[in-house]
């Protein structure tokens, strides 16, 4: 492994004028130098592409794509297929990173002999600013796991199902040829991360927060609602069970309860933005599978909380998503208000 390998940070931006700045401040301030930062303007209309040409005019290390719109998915592949990192990472334009974000994955990667580094949380955050909180600055503990073991936790739930957060070798993107789907608008990062971590032999897990996830209003959710999305969260994970490379009994058990869960999250969608009379054939079949499913939860080594989800479910999955709707708010601006 190299002593001071190349990081490539890629990210798809698209009217992302609002909260640019702050993201770009936080990547091209890291202490970690040796990085190559690919933004790709996936056709912004706002005042995005000025703001990303005027930071790579300042920092030879940015490289910007303008390109013609073709969502996010795509965008993210064009900035792969430009990179040349030894590591490669996806960040969200919105949010921003600690300013040890890379020096602690590559610090990860190099002690632990591993292929990809990530930590199962990030820090969420509600304002139009960030600063560090004591919890991202907490000790580490790094364990090395399995690239199967990583993919099982993650169907479980156990990681966040986004592609950020993670380094990932740049031998397993490009000679696996992994990747975003092109065809998902939800899930999409849940699939790209499965995959790669099935072609790793090494991963390597971390506890800090070094990834700062900017939060919308859950109460603005149904002036969002999008049926595609929910048909992507759940076709996304007939796709990650077509992929999976070692399908053991233990990781098509947490395949069956991610596919569950996820049934879940979009009968929240549309309970949560009212729109259960609009699409009532989806309303009635998603609702019927979490119903039928929901002893999926019951065996699988999750939370309390969890496998509550799995009961409320079973007992009447409208109500179910009320009473997680309600408390998801609820959570959202007791935070907001912290």
């Amino acid at each position: 492994m190299k002593h001071n390998p190349l990081v490539t940070l890629v990210a798809s931006v698209y009217n992302g004028e609002r909260y640019l700045r702050e993201c770009l401040d936080s990547v091209l301030g890291q202490d970690y130098h040796n990085i190559e930062v690919i933004m790709v303007d996936d056709g912004s209309p706002d005042g995005s592409a000025n703001i990303l040409d005027e930071y790579a005019g300042k920092d030879n290390r940015l490289k910007v794509i303008h390109k013609a719109n073709s969502g996010v998915c795509d965008s993210r592949n064009v900035g792969i297929e430009a990179s040349t990192g030894d590591y490669i990472g996806i960040i969200d334009q919105d949010d921003v990173l600690s300013h040890d974000y890379v020096s602690y994955f590559v610090g990860l990667l190099q002690d632990n002999d591993a292929e990809i580094a990530y930590t199962p949380t990030a820090d969420k955050f509600f304002s139009d600013t960030k600063e560090d909180s004591e919890d991202t600055k907490r000790a580490d503990k790094a364990e090395v796991i399995t690239g199967q073991q990583a993919a099982t936790d993650m169907l479980y739930h156990k990681i966040i199902i986004a592609p950020w957060n993670k380094l990932v070798s740049r031998d397993i993107i490009m000679k696996k040829n992994v990747r975003f789907q092109l065809q998902f608008f939800n899930g999409e990062g849940f699939a790209y991360s499965i995959e790669c971590f099935q072609h790793a032999k090494r991963v390597v897990r971390g506890q800090r927060k070094v990834y700062h996830y900017r939060v919308g209003d859950p109460n603005s959710g149904a002036s969002k609602f999008r049926l595609h999305s929910v048909e992507s969260t759940i076709a996304s994970q007939i796709y990650i069970r077509d992929i999976l490379i070692n399908k053991t009994p233990e990781i098509m058990k947490a395949w069956a309860f991610s596919d569950w869960h996820s049934h879940c999250d979009a009968f929240n969608m549309i309970v949560g933005c009212g729109v259960e009379k609009k699409y009532p054939k989806h309303y009635k079949e998603i609702g019927d599978y979490c119903h039928k499913y929901a002893s999926r939860a019951f065996s699988a080594p999750i939370s309390l909380q969890q496998k509550l989800r799995g009961v409320l479910f079973k007992i009447n999955p409208y109500m179910a998503a009320r009473i997680i709707n309600h408390f998801r708010i609820r959570k959202f601006q007791k935070e907001n208000d912290s």
